[in-house]
Formats: structure tokens, C-alpha cells, sequence
């Protein structure tokens, strides 16, 4: 059975498997400690090594990161790569990861001053410490502070500048060709909402590619969420082409950890506490601060207020 599952694996991916598990053997690692390392799940790792099926394009971007020189030494390596931040399912398919990682290039020549070699990954190796529930309220109140808003105020992203970042629309771009746009704006336009791409090495310069064929209320909140991706020095995603394949990394707490803010910033917390105190429904709460009801219903359901939300009233039986 074994041999048979190692005839279906490509040159490619047999190399990997060899490349890894000598490495691994070599500095005296088990497959649960380069799990760990590498943030691929125990399970998957040892399916991998075992040649049980092909390894994803995420797991084989997090490889080759890791074997570094070793994936040289085994003519391993990436076609080409991009590093962006990069809202989607983690289910983005091929062709539009693809599709992104030439926007990528195009908007760093446009906006580097015709530079577009990819800049470093500075904080790829760098570990995800993601923040208590408590410490995402307080940064976005913080932030609302700092911004001159009162508890109670709507916040339009749109009318946030921040500095060394510049916003490119996907429908209204300059750079990008009419092909890619019509790509990203069709069959791909469920599959993305925004990509943040750095323009320089220590990345204090950005361009946030923005799907501007989603409606507002998603918009604001896909604003919003890049930069903060980019005020909280967050780890970049990596989108790839290895071995005619294109795919992408994806680290689920930094995701998290965005989206939470996001939603803190544009929903006050005080707010939509005496909101659903006072009865009003999430079409209200939305229409109100400009989001979607979807949106303030997982704000709902984060500050624990769900039971009072749809009014589940609970009591004690009498013995």
C-alpha cells in the first residue's frame, strides 16, 4: 500500500517528503516538534512523511520556509512569491491566488518607484502572540480615543489616512491591467476581499488592495482589518507558485485577532451593549454604524450578549 501511494506523489512533492524528513533526522526533531515549528498539524505532518496523500500548497510553502538551504541542496524552491496580507477563505483557489500575486507585483512597481522585487519577510519567523479578548477591546477603545471618537460615534474607515498607507480599489486602479480586473472582479470576487502589499524591506510602506465589488458595509470592515493587520505588525501571509501550483499561508490567531479588532472599532463596545439592552435588533445596531447585521451579530455574540439578544429568558424548576 505504501509503495503504491508513493508512485501517485509527483517528483516534487517525493523530494519534500526526502528533504524534510533528513533535516528533521538530522537535528534530532520528532514529527510533533516540527509541527510546532512549522504550524502544520501533527495528523497532516505525519500523513505527509508517511506519503499518504499530497501534502497542500500551504503545508509545502511552511516546508520549504523551513528547510531553507536544504531545499536548495534538493533543487526544491518557489516559482515565484509574494508576501501580502491577505483577507479570504482559506479556500481561495489556484487561479485566484495567482491572479493576486501578479496585482502584487503590479502595485509594488507602480507604487516603489518602479521597484517590484519582493521585499523581505522581517517578522516571518517572528511568534504569534495573540491577544486576550480583554486587550482587543481595550486597543480598539484606545483607538477610537486617539481618533477624537466619543463611545457612542459611527467610524467610517474610509475617512481613516494612515500614514505610509495608500488604498487602491480594485474597479478604479490605474495599474492593474483590464484582464486581472476583470478576473478579480468575476469568477474570483467571493474568494478575496483585500491584500496588503509592502513596498519596502522594513515595511513602514504600504498599499492595501481592496475589493471594491463587495458592498460597503463589507468594505469598511475589510479596511479596517488590514490596517490593522499593519498597526499590529502582523506575520504576512505568503502566496506562492511551487511546482505549477499557486497557493498561500494562513495563520488563523493573527486573522482572528483583525477581524476581532475590526469589528470592535467600527461596533463600541458600551454601544451595542445598550443597544440590545434597549431592545434594538441587529438591522438597527448595523444600519446605525454602517455595517452589516452579520457583523453585529458576531459583536453580539463576542460580548456574550446573544441570550438577551434573541430574549431566551432561563429559570430555576421549583424541587
Amino acid at each position: 500500500m505504501l509503495i503504491a501511494q508513493w508512485v501517485v506523489m509527483d517528483n516534487f512533492e517525493e523530494k519534500l517528503v526526502r528533504a524534510v524528513r533528513e533535516k528533521r533526522d538530522r537535528e534530532g526533531l520528532s514529527i510533533r516538534a516540527l509541527s510546532g515549528i512549522v504550524g502544520i498539524s501533527f495528523s497532516t505532518l505525519a500523513r505527509i512523511e508517511r506519503g499518504e496523500g499530497s501534502p497542500d500548497n500551504n503545508s509545502k510553502i511552511r516546508l520549504l520556509e523551513w528547510l531553507g538551504a536544504d531545499a536548495d541542496k534538493h533543487q526544491l524552491g518557489f516559482d515565484q512569491v509574494a508576501f501580502v496580507h491577505f483577507r479570504a477563505g482559506k479556500g481561495a483557489s489556484s487561479g485566484t491566488v495567482q491572479t493576486l500575486l501578479r496585482a502584487a507585483v503590479c502595485l509594488r512597481q507602480h507604487y516603489a518607484e518602479g521597484d517590484a522585487s519582493e521585499p523581505g519577510n522581517a517578522s516571518a519567523d517572528g511568534e504569534i502572540i495573540p491577544m486576550s479578548k480583554e486587550e482587543l477591546e481595550q486597543t480598539a477603545e484606545a483607538f477610537r480615543k486617539d481618533l477624537g471618537l466619543k463611545k457612542n460615534d459611527p467610524l467610517d474607515p474610509f475617512h481613516l489616512s494612515v500614514d505610509s498607507v495608500v488604498v487602491e480599489r480594485l474597479r478604479t486602479s490605474s495599474c492593474i491591467d483590464a484582464k486581472t480586473k476583470r478576473i478579480l472582479a468575476g469568477p474570483a470576487c467571493g474568494e478575496w476581499s483585500a491584500m496588503s502589499v509592502p513596498l519596502n524591506a522594513d515595511q513602514d510602506s504600504w498599499v492595501v488592495f481592496l475589493n471594491d465589488c463587495h458592498t460597503i458595509e463589507r468594505q469598511r470592515v475589510t479596511l479596517l482589518e488590514e490596517y490593522w493587520h499593519i498597526l499590529s505588525g502582523h506575520k504576512l501571509t505568503k502566496i506562492a507558485k511551487i511546482a505549477g501550483a499557486f497557493g498561500r499561508t494562513y495563520d488563523s490567531a493573527e486573522e482572528h485577532d483583525a477581524y476581532f479588532l475590526a469589528s470592535a472599532t467600527l461596533l463600541p463596545r458600551d454601544a451595542v451593549k445598550r443597544m440590545v439592552s434597549e431592545g434594538k435588533g441587529a438591522a438597527h445596531i448595523a444600519a446605525t454604524y454602517g455595517t452589516s447585521p452579520e457583523l453585529v451579530e458576531y459583536r453580539i455574540k463576542r460580548l456574550g450578549l446573544w441570550r438577551e439578544h434573541v430574549g431566551k429568558k432561563v429559570s430555576l424548576s421549583t424541587p
